[in-house]
């Protein structure tokens, strides 16, 4: 790309990205042309979504979660507590609910546990571990801790020794963390480091520092497109995991813009299954 941070002029006029007379722009029909029909042959899975009620106000129920992936034939989903007022010092409370969704649709959910390194973490890791959960959720904002402090980097040592992969919010709240997250890469290499939000908040610099360290991956939810554009046009396709952050996006919104993009940056098609399942999948050993 020319200019960094910008989607070249001509490109907006990608006639592959133009949907057809008379077929709706947001359509499974529209997503699946902008696929190359890789929606009707490969699992499309989720890596960011919530389950329960946060303190902001929102809130998700398992049967209003499969709705919204049935709508566009989305195979499954990750899934973890938000920031719920139920959460104590470890949040025992929400991930027990995480588990209990799991359990009514382990087909559709991979669960993931939320901690706050801040609190008495360890016997809920371990609990959470030994039941099955594949995952950690850590939000720095929310649980007010910086990702360099002590008490993160032991969380991340452990999941590296134990082969969980973490998902670390890099959205609005955590500024340049760019820094911090090499750092860690380097240190952990055992460590597989999923960025929420793919780190927007400090683009482009993140994708220049981060792009060359192979254990970490950029998760596409709630990414503005000139975000979303950078990140494709210079990660590996085998670095990127499609993600939606229900409830505060949509399956709808969020698979059609990484489709966009990804044609308009010219990704391979053959590299498509990869973005919207594939590399999850691979990630957490099921692929």
């Amino acid at each position: 790309m020319g200019q960094r941070g910008r989607i070249p002029y001509e490109r907006y006029f990608e006639t592959s990205v133009v949907p057809e007379p008379g077929v709706p722009l947001h359509s499974y029909a529209y997503l699946r042309r902008l696929t190359f029909e890789m929606v009707e042959t490969s699992p499309v899975w989720d890596a960011h979504a919530h389950l329960g009620r946060d303190r902001d106000g929102r809130s998700l129920e398992l049967d209003d979660l499969l709705r919204d992936l049935d709508e566009y034939h989305v195979d499954g989903t990750v899934v973890f507590a938000f920031d719920d007022p139920d959460q104590g010092a470890d949040f025992q409370v929400p991930n027990e609910r995480i588990w209990a969704a799991y359990e009514k649709a382990p087909d559709r959910l991979i669960p993931f546990m939320r901690l706050n390194p801040n609190g008495r973490w360890e016997p809920e890791y371990r609990r959470c571990l030994d039941r099955g959960h594949r995952g950690i959720k850590l939000h720095p904002r929310a649980q007010d801790f910086s990702l360099g402090s002590p008490a993160a980097r032991e969380v991340f040592g452990r999941a590296a020794a134990d082969g969980l992969p973490v998902l670390v919010h890099t959205g609005y709240g955590t500024g340049a963390v760019s820094t911090e997250l090499a750092a860690i890469a380097q240190e952990l290499p055992d460590l597989r480091l999923i960025l929420g939000h793919s780190t927007f908040i400090d683009m482009p610099r993140a994708v220049a520092v981060l792009a060359a360290y192979p254990n970490i991956y950029f998760e596409t939810s709630v990414v503005r497109a000139y975000d979303l554009f950078e990140v494709l046009d210079t990660i590996s396709p085998l670095r990127v995991l499609y993600g939606s952050d229900l409830p505060y996006a949509s399956s709808a919104n969020s698979l059609h813009e990484l489709a966009v993009m990804a044609d308009i940056v010219g990704v391979e098609a053959a590299h498509f299954a990869d973005l919207f399942g594939g590399n999850l999948l691979r990630l957490l050993g099921r692929g």
